[in-house]
């Protein structure tokens, strides 16, 4: 194991435009955020891996009444996207209007594309391809 995973590494590693998973070196098993241990195999024999940014949509929702930070932004569409190497991760959802969720369709094939607010911080969002 490189370091011992951490939220933290994780989010600054996305504010540096790099989309990074831990990988089970025993089993394979992607997770991000990353964990301690494999949910697959329970091995802590992990490592960072480079996440390719594709996935499908599996779930999302709209926010009506967002934190503060993203008060001004609302509504807007946070989704469940299964990447390709297996992992779930949450996201905003770009590309549709969030006052017709009925336009937005489970399945779709949709690619990474960062989001920077106002404050400079940099959030995973994907856009359907």
């Amino acid at each position: 194991m490189s370091e011992k995973p951490s939220v933290e590494q994780y989010l600054q590693n996305i504010q540096e435009g790099q989309f990074k998973a831990y990988k089970c070196v025993d089993c394979g098993m992607v997770i991000a955020p990353p964990s301690g241990s494999c949910y697959g195999c329970g091995s802590s024999n992990m490592d960072w891996t480079t996440v390719s940014g594709k996935g499908k949509l599996v779930a999302f929702t709209v926010i009506h009444i967002a934190p503060d930070e993203f008060a001004e932004e609302a509504p807007y569409y946070i989704a469940i996207i299964e990447l390709t190497e297996g992992t779930r991760v949450s996201a905003r959802l770009l590309g549709y209007d969030p006052l017709k969720p009925e336009d937005v369709k489970l399945g779709s094939n949709v690619k990474l594309e960062y989001e920077t607010i106002e404050s400079g911080k940099k959030y995973l969002a994907f856009r359907p391809v």
